[in-house]
């Protein structure tokens, strides 16, 4: 379990970081555009952390599959609690963000056929082997 504990921490993290600030207020929407602008594709759901992109490197995604993935984004999300970007969370903090980070990494994985799941054991490991090398 310790040696997940680095990559799940950084994902935990990126992921609270994508997500807005609790108490950020919305930007306001613009003027609504003339009928020929207003026909724009709604705008792309927000990148996913740079380890899970790592973690689900060489897999492709179904229609189907990307909204279940996004899905458990969006809820870990609204569920981990706010981090200040200046300040390190305290240890509860931390412990909650892992359990959430753990939660969320398996449910993308439950998500992948086994073929899939495979490819991305392979890159879990890869990604273990790389926190715990030391020097270049």
């Amino acid at each position: 379990m310790k040696s997940l504990y680095l990559p799940v921490i950084a994902v935990a993290i990126a992921l609270v970081a994508a997500a807005p600030a609790s108490g950020q207020q919305p930007t306001p929407a613009p003027a609504p555009a003339p009928a020929a602008a207003a026909a724009k594709p709604p705008a792309p759901a927000p990148a996913p952390s740079p380890v899970l992109a790592v973690l689900l490197e060489g897999i492709t995604l179904t229609a189907q599959q990307q909204h279940r993935v996004d899905s458990i984004l969006t809820h870990f999300r609204t569920q981990a609690p706010p981090l200040t970007p200046d300040a390190e969370p305290d240890s509860a903090t931390r412990v909650r963000i892992l359990a959430l980070s753990q939660v969320a990494l398996d449910g993308v994985r439950n998500v992948l056929t086994r073929a899939q799941q495979q490819v991305w054991d392979r890159n879990a490991e890869h990604a273990r082997a790389a926190t715990l090398r030391v020097g270049p």
